[in-house]
């Protein structure tokens, strides 16, 4: 894997930029199907995960300066001012390599991830930007490679998870965690268009709780967006139950669908190892 090494200088249009130098792990993502995203309100209090040394969670009453829908939210709700921006993306991914080893089979891999809003201190390696802490991360339960994906993401859990497309354009999703269960179902578009966004890009995302020593710069390229509509659900007692059951939340926050990107990604440290 000697490409996970330099800073991001070295892209072409079509490759995502270099990595910082002497990763932990390094892995390699292509092939991206669908990348299906809902941003959602969170009462901070039921995320209890330890944060990076100077972060903090970025409350909706802030975020809601740039974002008009969130604000229109908020002055309905009120009492979700001081919540956080949360945003959960489920995946389905043809080719994802770890330190150069392949982990998936002939199938797409379904994977989540769950960040919020954040701000706090850079660390020199970061890269692009860096506007969110990870508070979870999910892969299928049953591979045979849960050792690799932790070496590349530490805070990974191992749960049933469904992201199937049923008919052209037609997406079935679902994510069962240990207190809830998050369906979707969610009609693309046919006809995508390039990310607004600078190509290729980079970002970082730092981790949290037993994992908040740690962070991911991603470098990517290719992204492109359908419309999409979406209906999410949540059942049980969670975190996503409590955001969709926020009255009218679902005007302010649109599915956001995109797919066939390339990415690759490195772990580091705040500290030296």
């Amino acid at each position: 894997m000697a490409a996970f090494t330099g800073v991001v200088a070295s892209a072409t249009e079509s490759q995502p930029g270099a990595l910082p130098a002497d990763p932990i792990s390094a892995s390699h993502m292509s092939g991206v199907r669908a990348e299906i995203c809902r941003d959602h309100l969170f009462d901070p209090a039921l995320a209890t995960a330890r944060l990076p040394t100077g972060y903090r969670l970025i409350p909706a009453e802030e975020v809601a300066k740039t974002d008009a829908p969130l604000a229109g939210l908020l002055r309905r709700q009120p009492d979700a001012r001081r919540h956080a921006v949360g945003s959960l993306c489920l995946m389905a991914v043809e080719a994802f390599d770890i330190d150069g080893t392949p982990v998936i089979g002939p199938e797409p891999m379904p994977m989540a991830f769950w960040w919020a809003a954040a701000e706090g201190p850079r660390h020199p390696d970061m890269r692009g930007k860096a506007r969110h802490v990870q508070l979870g991360s999910w892969y299928p339960r049953g591979t045979s490679h849960a050792g690799r994906i932790l070496r590349t993401d530490p805070m990974a859990r191992f749960v049933d998870i469904t992201v199937r497309q049923v008919e052209p354009g037609s997406w079935r999703l679902s994510l069962a965690l240990p207190d809830e269960t998050v369906t979707a179902s969610v009609r693309a578009g046919s006809q995508s268009a390039p990310s607004k966004g600078g190509q290729p890009g980079a970002m970082s995302v730092p981790m949290s709780g037993e994992s908040a020593a740690y962070f991911t710069v991603y470098s990517h390229v290719g992204h492109r967006h359908r419309p999409a509509e979406g209906r999410w659900r949540a059942a049980g007692a969670g975190v996503f139950a409590q955001a969709f059951a926020i009255p009218g939340e679902a005007s302010a926050f649109a599915t956001i669908f995109q797919d066939g990107w390339t990415a690759q990604s490195g772990l580091y440290r705040f500290a030296p190892r």
